[in-house]
């Protein structure tokens, strides 16, 4: 610490000239953390694309690289399993974690040993992405950034969210993508203005920083022209969406599944399974070797139409669908971004070949197909609906299938979630015991609004009362404080604290309109409840005065914390009740049935 308490003086002195400016402070770290993000983000791709090249496990495995792959992996294993637990996974959830429990804070060492645990695990040959490992490496520096400067916690949770978004940016080079990712997923609110600024500088720092060091080269996939020729297009496009919602739902459970039987069977010795599964892979290698590492170049080769044969596609989908389970339910570090993108274009590429012997006039281009497939899946494995379509578009820079995308992943997003309730983050993190925050309890508070809460007959203090006459008619209340009204309009707030000190030196007989806070933070009957919260929260006070959107002035009611919690609670409490009623309603309804059934089979008159 006294190393970076050194460093972080004379650095501050240099570039900022005024350590006393947050923001300055904060914007300076904002550019350092995008920036950092792009250098690790193509160091990961680099590193990682020799090391393969190396060990041979991009291609199909021989003795050298069965070795050496094994190798890789044994050492990404032993230090994730043994030394540094928080390095599983994509590193999203963690991240989702720091945010919600810790602050924003993550840890130095473990944000290094997730990066080189990444690059042992994506060397070996399995089935997973960068992608996720990434955002969790650069959410880490933005948080470490901000600790080392002594930010406060807010600040700090914006240089995580500013990490995260740098990270996706550079790693896939879709820079708006990534600004809606960190909103929808990681911060979990797209509303959420405050980080919106300093999220979009990072996103754009980090992009540019990854051009120009892999020098300005095009994106893989934007050359790709492809058009809706019909209308009718549209119909097997929704079918699509309706097949990628419940294979992806599928693949989520079948990972759930894999990792209950490795926990129930291995127990703690997670390195055998992890082992077992590389031997598994390797095999599946030699007969499709396609099926090894993310698949970048082989989604190129499905939207590029150069997978036609429907027998090869299928078979690609499915071993890397097992693949990609096994792979991704050792709890390895590495991400599911790439290979669910690579299982939603083979999928559609599926689709289209076969719809193509059916219809071939509509069904002609195989490659917007996997395009569509790539959005549609992504959405039911990871439920980010916004960032499924933004993503897709910005990697293809194609304007004529946005009708289709939307179409195919609206259609994924509402099956999936009726399938499985949450995304693959919040069900991994739900079976390791971690509750991650979801946006249920926002959108309830947002349905919400104050006017079903708040208090409609507040009790009011009269602007003429004197402080020692407002006091002894408050003095036995169970409020803290009061409205102030003059003329029947709200003139400020009075706390009885206020009261009481007045009386106590003696200025009793002052009007409370000389002490009243005449600067009021109000709030509208038409408002959600979870405006009111962040009002209280941010304002620091304890009530909320109600008033009319035609005259501020006018006072219809008041709203506490208290209320909003009852108010809350009240509402779960008849969910509850509904759905009590309608299982039950059910059971009567089935029941009846069944005696119907019954009644005709033994030729009995119905009884009704």
């Amino acid at each position: 610490m006294r190393l970076l308490e050194k460093f972080k003086l004379p650095f501050l002195s240099t570039f900022l000239r005024d350590e006393t400016n947050e923001d300055r402070t904060f914007f300076a770290l904002t550019l350092i953390t995008g920036v950092a993000a792009g250098l690790v983000a193509v160091s990961l791709h680099q590193i990682t694309y020799a090391l393969t090249d190396w060990i041979g496990t991009n291609k199909s495995f021989d003795l050298r690289a069965l070795c050496l792959g094994g190798g890789a992996l044994l050492v990404s294993s032993w230090f994730t399993f043994r030394h540094f637990p928080s390095t599983s996974g994509s590193g999203i959830p963690g991240v989702k974690v720091a945010l919600a429990v810790f602050h924003g804070k993550i840890e130095l060492k473990n944000t290094i040993a997730k990066y080189v645990t990444t690059i042992f695990s994506l060397s070996s040959g399995l089935s997973i992405g960068r992608e996720g490992p990434t955002v969790a490496v650069t959410s880490g520096i933005g948080s470490w950034l901000g600790s080392i400067f002594s930010l406060p916690k807010a600040r700090i949770k914006a240089l995580v969210a500013i990490g995260s978004a740098g990270g996706i940016a550079a790693a896939f080079h879709t820079p708006i993508a990534a600004v809606i990712f960190t909103l929808e997923e990681v911060v979990g609110d797209l509303n959420a203005t405050k980080v919106l600024g300093p999220v979009i500088i990072s996103a754009v720092a980090a992009s540019i920083t990854a051009q120009v060091l892999l020098g300005g080269e095009p994106h893989a996939f934007d050359q790709l022209h492809y058009s809706l020729s019909s209308s009718r297009e549209l119909i097997v496009y929704l079918l699509l969406g309706i097949i990628c919602a419940v294979l992806g739902t599928a693949w989520v459970k079948s990972v759930l599944k894999m990792r209950e039987i490795n926990l129930k069977i291995f127990k703690h010795h997670r390195l055998t399974p992890t082992m077992i599964v590389f031997f598994v892979i390797a095999a599946i290698s030699l007969i499709y070797p396609r099926v090894l590492g993310s698949g970048h170049d082989t989604i190129a080769e499905a939207l590029n139409s150069l997978l036609l044969d429907w027998k090869l596609l299928a078979a690609l989908f499915v071993l890397k669908f097992i693949a990609t389970t096994l792979s991704y339910s050792t709890g390895v570090s590495g991400g599911l971004f790439m290979p669910t993108l690579l299982m939603g274009a083979t999928l559609g590429a599926f689709v289209a070949s076969m719809a193509a012997q059916v219809f071939p006039e509509v069904a002609n281009n195989p490659g917007a197909y996997a395009l569509v497939g790539m959005g549609a899946y992504f959405v039911a494995v990871i439920r980010t609906p916004f960032t499924s379509i933004i993503m897709v578009f910005e990697m293809t820079r194609n304007y004529n299938l946005i009708l289709p995308l939307m179409v195919a992943n609206s259609i994924s997003y509402v099956l999936s979630n009726h399938l499985l309730h949450g995304s693959v983050y919040e069900n991994l993190s739900e079976q390791d015991g971690i509750h991650l925050p979801t946006r249920d309890d926002n959108e309830v508070l947002e349905s919400l609004v104050v006017e079903d809460a708040m208090v409609t007959e507040p009790v009011t203090l009269n602007s003429h009362l004197t402080a020692q006459e407002a006091w002894e008619g408050t003095r036995h209340g169970e409020y803290s404080g009061y409205p102030v009204v003059r003329n029947g309009l709200l003139d400020g707030m009075v706390s009885t604290n206020q009261l009481k000190a007045m009386v106590a030196r003696g200025d009793g007989a002052k009007k409370i309109s000389d002490i009243a806070e005449q600067k009021v933070i109000t709030i509208h009957p038409d408002q959600s409840l979870l405006v009111a919260f962040h009002k209280l929260k941010r304002f620091q006070v304890s009530r909320l005065p109600v008033v009319s959107r035609l005259n501020d002035k006018k006072l219809i009611g008041i709203i506490t914390a208290e209320n909003i919690v009852s108010q809350f609670g009240y509402h779960i409490a008849e969910e509850e009740k509904l759905e009590q009623l309608e299982k039950e309603t059910e059971e009567i309804i089935e029941d009846i049935v069944e005696d119907i059934i019954e009644d005709k089979k033994e030729d009995k008159p119905i009884k009704v």
